[in-house]
């Protein structure tokens, strides 16, 4: 059966000889094992049936397409699970009622169920489930994103399916504006790329093979929280202290969400947003200035300034400060 690595082998000249070994390591470099001992066996033994040699390729990732992304260019969040708003309501008044004693199927009067959302036992906001389908996210953001532990991920899987001859990869702006940097890493993706399809030609399963793909490597995920969760999440995540791609995919998954419920926008916020009056001037400010409006809660090394487009974001106007490490901006 032909398969799509034949077609590849042949455009790029490539061949799998069976005799083709390493004939030594790259300078300073050691390795566990003898190159000439190739035994296997035990647990680490490669056993898994999902090889291109099993399914032809057939299955592989949608992102099989050589295109490169740079910075959060091309990544799309969509909201896949979904709440009503008057089912919402009704729980959330429910909850209201046995919290207060009262008959919920009698209540004297209509209770403010918004009032769930403003603090005090907050238990039901656990009960509103939502998920969001983030696509085109580079494997080094996906393994930030799923450190939030009160939350379900489902990813696509190296392991299953065959990631094809060019899979999609994510640039950072940093890398690509510097000529030198950025073709350096072309020619690595080049490289991985080339060892992954020639390792899944040689009968290597997706599992082993996958090892050599890079961290920048897009798939997708579905993020799943309750309402309570992602609440939480994204005060914390949505902070530019974070790496610029999860802030990028937290910030979209809010506007998914406040599309559809428009209702939640003052509750879904930064944790800065959610401070009154700036640290540095006075603790309460009513007036018009936006830079006297919050408190910086901005808690990396680096300094806020250039960090963060956020008006009260200036390092006299933090809430902590490293006092062991501090990163300044270079100019």
């Amino acid at each position: 059966m032909r398969t799509p690595i034949d077609d590849y082998l042949n455009q790029t000249g490539g061949v799998i000889a069976s005799n083709a070994r390493i004939l030594d390591l790259p300078m300073g470099y050691t390795s566990s094992r003898d190159l000439d001992d190739q035994s296997t066996g035990g647990i680490t033994k490669d056993i898994a049936f999902n090889r291109l040699d099993f399914d032809g390729g057939e299955i592989r990732s949608p992102f099989d397409d050589g295109h490169l992304d740079v910075g959060d260019d091309d990544i799309r969040v969509e909201l896949v699970q979904d709440f009503d708003d008057e089912v919402l309501r009704s729980v959330f008044t429910y909850a209201i009622n046995a919290t207060l004693g009262i008959d919920p199927e009698n209540p004297p009067e209509p209770v403010d169920w918004e009032e769930m959302m403003k603090g005090g036992l907050q238990t039901a906001l656990e009960d509103i489930r939502i998920a969001f389908g983030v696509y085109r996210v580079s494997r080094a953001s996906t393994h930030q994103i799923v450190r939030s532990r009160r939350a379900a991920f489902h990813q696509q899987s190296m392991r299953a399916h065959y990631y094809g001859e060019r899979p999609g990869f994510r640039y950072p702006e940093s890398v690509w504006s510097k000529d030198l940097a950025r073709d350096a890493f072309a020619e690595a993706i080049l490289a991985c790329h080339r060892a992954y399809a020639l390792a899944c030609a040689a009968g290597v399963s997706y599992q082993d093979a996958r090892y050599i793909l890079p961290e920048g490597t897009v798939n997708y995920i579905l993020c799943e929280y309750s309402l309570a969760e992602f609440i939480n999440v994204y005060a914390y995540r949505a902070c530019s202290m974070f790496q610029w791609e999860i802030v990028s995919v937290m910030r979209q998954m809010r506007e998914a969400l406040i599309e559809k419920h428009p209702w939640l926008d003052p509750y879904v916020k930064i944790s800065c947003e959610k401070t009154h009056g700036a640290k540095d001037r006075k603790q309460t400010y009513q007036g018009d200035d936006p830079a006297l409006a919050h408190t910086c809660t901005f808690q990396g090394w680096e300094e806020v300034e250039g960090q963060c487009d956020f008006p009260w974001a200036r390092e006299s106007n933090r809430t902590f400060r490293s006092e062991r490490h501090a990163i300044k901006q270079v100019r």
